[in-house]
């Protein structure tokens, strides 16, 4: 076992654990992404195929969701079990496109964006969310926590050039008749946090990655989260009531990031975050 460099609570099989846990001798292995709760690493075995390790710590789902998922959109996985509190992963290493490098105009995105969502609501299996806004009752829970603590935060400083105004104003936003029908809609699993460098296009359909913190919630708001993420204004697409719970759920996790996650830190884009989403529900 081996600490990450830079983040020591992620912990990692070291080269002869990873070759005994696979079957097969690590010929090199290499970090494609990092941060303090993940470490994504390309590894070549000696026969020449390439997959990808994955070390990541709560609060991901993304061990127990490929376990009861059924989908095609899911790529071939292994569970190598845990680390301490760090769960680790074997994933499928796919050799295909990505949806962000085939050259699509905003309708042409849309229409990959709709067959999406439309497959990932044929999700089986009973897999777990990390959140659930998938009734009023849960949206109404969800909204308290997290606008509670946004205001404990904008009250101590750690995020500032946010009002404290604003937490009223949210608050009456959260109950409004639009947002309950939009929450009310017919909910399921989605990803939270689509993006088209996560889609892969292959030749028999789309493979999709990065599922630590699927959520409860109606389906467009995935379709919400590939558009802005690729720049696209959703506005003509998308319901405005879908767009803001789409807002909301980013607030949900910069709130929780700086509030619980990481409590002993300010982190700056935590708080551009928070504000982005505030100024987008409120002033768009």
């Amino acid at each position: 076992m081996i600490e990450h460099p830079a983040f020591p609570n992620i912990l990692m099989h070291s080269d002869q654990e990873l070759s005994d846990a696979l079957g097969a001798r690590i010929a090199c292995r290499q970090t494609i992404h990092e941060w303090p709760l993940s470490c994504v690493q390309e590894v070549m075995l000696e026969d020449g195929k390439r997959l990808i390790y994955k070390a990541q710590l709560p609060p991901t789902v993304e061990p127990d969701f490929y376990e009861h998922a059924i989908s095609g959109l899911l790529p071939c996985h292994r569970n190598l079990g845990k680390l301490g509190r760090c769960h680790t992963m074997a994933i499928e290493f796919i050799d295909a496109p990505l949806l962000r490098d085939i050259g699509c105009t905003a309708s042409t995105l849309v229409v990959h964006g709709k067959r999406l969502i439309e497959r990932i609501k044929e999700i089986g299996g009973n897999p777990p969310a990390y959140l659930d806004i998938g009734s009023f009752d849960a949206w109404r829970g969800t909204a308290k926590y997290t606008i509670g603590n946004l205001q404990t935060l904008i009250a101590n400083g750690r995020f500032r050039k946010i009002e404290l105004s604003t937490v009223d104003r949210l608050l009456r936003w959260s109950g409004s008749d639009a947002i309950q029908d939009a929450v009310e809609r017919s909910a399921s699993v989605i990803h939270g946090d689509l993006k088209a460098d996560q889609v892969f296009v292959t030749a028999d359909g789309y493979r999709v990655i990065d599922w630590q913190r699927p959520i409860v919630a109606p389906a467009e708001v995935d379709l919400v989260s590939l558009l802005i993420n690729q720049r696209i204004a959703p506005h003509a697409f998308v319901d405005r009531a879908i767009i803001d719970l789409f807002w909301f759920l980013r607030l949900c996790w910069a709130v929780e990031a700086q509030f619980a996650l990481f409590s002993e830190a300010r982190w700056p884009i935590f708080n551009r975050w928070a504000l982005e989403a505030i100024e987008n529900i409120l002033g768009g």
